[in-house]
């Protein structure tokens, strides 16, 4: 998915839903899903998280969604910044590589405020009993989320 920002964000989260299996039942004329998921704020987190903290420096480099049937991954290029760490970002701290695309996507409404995503994103798998993997890869920071 190529263009402005909030092209990106808004493209890629409409992917995403259109392609996550959701158990349904027919009640009278309509669909009715039977099966608690994620929120559409906790990928539209994941998405935006990946495009404003990403490394840009990496040349050649894509932000990728993977989709699977029990899992989504999201590979963003570059490691965490500075002294961040997983168990960090887990409970808040935060650290913006990218202030310019931060205060867009702030004044946008696509993000609340830093080091709030995260903690969001676990609080949600938490409620569904879901596991969620973070993890840095060569240069790559991966979030599996589990279906």
């Amino acid at each position: 998915v190529e263009g402005t920002l909030d092209y990106v964000i808004d493209t890629t989260l409409a992917v995403v839903k259109n392609n996550i299996k959701a158990p349904s039942i027919i009640v009278g004329t309509k669909r009715v899903e039977t099966a608690n998921g994620y929120p559409d704020k906790v990928f539209r987190e994941l998405i935006a998280n990946a495009c404003v903290h990403r490394d840009y420096s990496i040349i050649g480099s894509q932000i990728r969604l993977f989709m699977f049937e029990d899992r989504l991954e999201m590979h963003s290029p570059g490691r965490l910044p500075n002294t961040l760490s997983i168990e960090k970002i887990k409970l808040g701290s935060a650290y913006s590589r990218n202030p310019v695309l931060l205060k867009f996507l702030i004044h946008t409404r696509y993000v609340d405020r830093l080091g709030r995503g995260i903690p969001m994103i676990y609080q949600e798998a938490n409620k569904l009993g879901k596991p969620i993997k973070m993890e840095e890869f060569g240069e790559e920071f991966i979030v599996t989320l589990y279906f």
